[in-house]
């Protein structure tokens, strides 16, 4: 599979003014301060008057410092891919430029990193947002400088990880007052979920998914020719092979392979408890979607049409996971991308999911369904593909009881911890 593997970029120019806190001026100190210049003043003592008009001048000049700090401040920030495998490493660019004659004594840039993603060499802090940590860097910058931070950023879990929002905040030279300013876009990267070999998993070598037979050589595959024979009449003009009329001294056709391509629909069934209100088993989901994952890549590698279907929604979206069947060459990214971008929380009833899904599907095709639940609309939808021609296959997790179901294929595969429970084909009597 061939990753995309483009850069992802924000940048972004700092020039609105915001209000700015003081962290040691304040409303009191101001007017205290120009209560005694005026007492000073009116009584003539040099000294308050000086102390009072000094207070004010470093107020002033502190302020109007901190106003134009991020003043002309360009900050961008710049992923290496957009998408990664897990395991993999990408590098995450920060930079600022100060584009103005005046220098930044201080500047801090507080990054908010989803904690999905593992920040190497740079230590991190809790963040005030709920599965984010916080990227802490200071520096300071000359008039027209930039600075440049890079970091790398481990990709152990799937999902859409996020980079981002991010607060710059800098000040005058005597940290008197702070002016703050947050910068709402966020860069992402999307991880794809692991794909595992078929045997890892506690598949069988030969027919992971049942037997694949062609009942009728309707239809054959071009691309795979496995021998030649005489010319006969009707047959097309396109289907000579001419190196073998070379050869042979008369017109010769190639025999093309018959096409045994199989239709898989993999559903995945996030319902990890009975009950919503039970909570969520993110072990039993995340493995549900290692195995269409996994039994995906297996299929399109052998130019089978796959489709896959959940009942989660996919971030960034209202809608539930739909992949509609296809082996093209871009099929495995769009699946890929699904399975990586879809939440881990149930949002439709699978049994409708299944309905829905497998209409899509030309009867025979091989439905696979992977789920920790068995609950009675299941069983019903199971039963309905069984009746209309479908080869249906289940793949129970956890403590998923099995439905008695005449001709249904069952796999148990391995558990998490690698104690393998028997792997077979079960016809259930009904």
């Amino acid at each position: 599979m061939k990753r995309r593997t483009s850069p992802a970029t924000i940048r972004a120019r700092f020039g609105s003014h915001r209000p700015i806190r003081g962290s040691f001026f304040n409303p009191v100190w101001l007017w205290t301060a120009a209560a005694t210049a005026l007492l000073g003043i009116a009584t003539s003592q040099t000294a308050l008057t000086l102390l009072g008009i000094v207070i004010l001048v470093t107020a002033g000049v502190a302020h109007f410092w901190t106003r134009l700090s991020l003043t002309g401040v360009v900050y961008s920030r710049a992923l290496s891919a957009d998408r990664a495998l897990p395991g993999d490493e990408v590098l995450l660019t920060l930079s600022v430029v100060n584009t103005k004659p005046i220098p930044l004594p201080w500047l801090t840039v507080e990054e908010e990193i989803s904690e999905g993603l593992i920040v190497r060499d740079r230590p991190t802090t809790p963040s005030g947002r709920a599965g984010y940590q916080l990227l802490r860097i200071a520096t300071a910058l000359g008039p027209y400088e930039r600075v440049t931070w890079r970091v790398r950023l481990g990709c152990p879990t799937r999902g859409v990880q996020a980079v981002g929002p991010v607060t710059l905040a800098s000040g005058d030279p005597f940290g008197f007052f702070t002016e703050r300013r947050a910068l709402e876009a966020a860069t992402s990267v999307v991880v794809y979920p692991r794909v595992a070999s078929l045997p890892v998993l506690g598949f069988p070598a030969k027919h992971p998914v049942g037997d694949i037979r062609a009942a009728r050589e309707l239809l054959t595959d071009p691309t795979r020719i496995i021998g030649a024979r005489d010319y006969q009449p009707g047959d097309p003009f396109r289907a000579i092979h001419w190196k073998a009329t070379a050869r042979q001294g008369h017109l010769q056709v190639r025999v093309q392979e018959p096409a045994t391509a199989l239709q898989l629909g993999l559903f995945v069934n996030l319902d990890s408890f009975s009950h919503y209100w039970e909570g969520l088993d993110l072990a039993v989901t995340e493995r549900a979607i290692v195995i269409a994952a996994s039994l995906a890549s297996w299929a399109i590698a052998r130019r089978n049409a796959v489709g896959v279907y959940a009942n989660g929604v996919v971030a960034g979206s209202d809608q539930a996971l739909r992949v509609p069947p296809g082996r093209d060459p871009a099929q495995l990214a769009r699946i890929l991308e699904g399975l990586a971008k879809v939440s881990p929380y149930a949002t439709l009833n699978v049994a409708k999911t299944l309905r829905a899904g497998a209409t899509r599907f030309p009867r025979g095709s091989t439905m696979v369904v992977i789920t920790a639940q068995m609950s009675d609309p299941l069983v019903a939808a199971l039963a309905d593909l069984l009746n209309r021609g479908y080869q249906t296959m289940l793949i129970p997790l956890a403590n998923c009881p099995l439905p008695p179901l005449r001709g249904l294929l069952v796999r148990h595969l391995k558990s998490p911890g690698g104690v393998s429970r028997a792997s077979a084909n079960l016809a259930h009597p009904a």
